[in-house]
């Protein structure tokens, strides 16, 4: 079908601070994709997992976005979610419509 798709994947592995005992992980996925016939084909999923802990707690966090465009707009939706050891704390979803303005 022609489709061209730029693959993404970055995983910062775990890394600890030794001061502070803080450790951090972000891991990082895109795919993109388009029809060479076709601009108005674009569409990107994103997703980024943010990780952090210490002794005694540790949290995360899930973000997703997804765009697409028409001739006149960017299409985009988004959804975060927080845990904390586990359990959900907090979750929102956005759709946005923004004018291209000749991008």
């Amino acid at each position: 079908n022609g489709v061209t798709r730029y693959r993404v994947h970055e995983d910062t592995g775990l890394s600890r601070h030794p001061g502070n005992g803080l450790c951090t992980r972000d891991i990082r996925q895109e795919v993109w994709s388009i029809a060479p016939d076709n601009p108005l084909s674009l569409t990107a999923e994103i997703r980024w997992t943010c990780r952090a802990e210490r002794e005694g707690w540790r949290t995360q966090s899930h973000c997703t976005t997804h765009l697409s465009c028409t001739a006149t707009e960017w299409v985009v939706s988004q959804r975060i979610e927080a845990l904390d050891d586990g359990r959900k704390v907090f979750e929102r979803e956005r759709n946005s419509r923004i004018p291209r303005d000749h991008m």
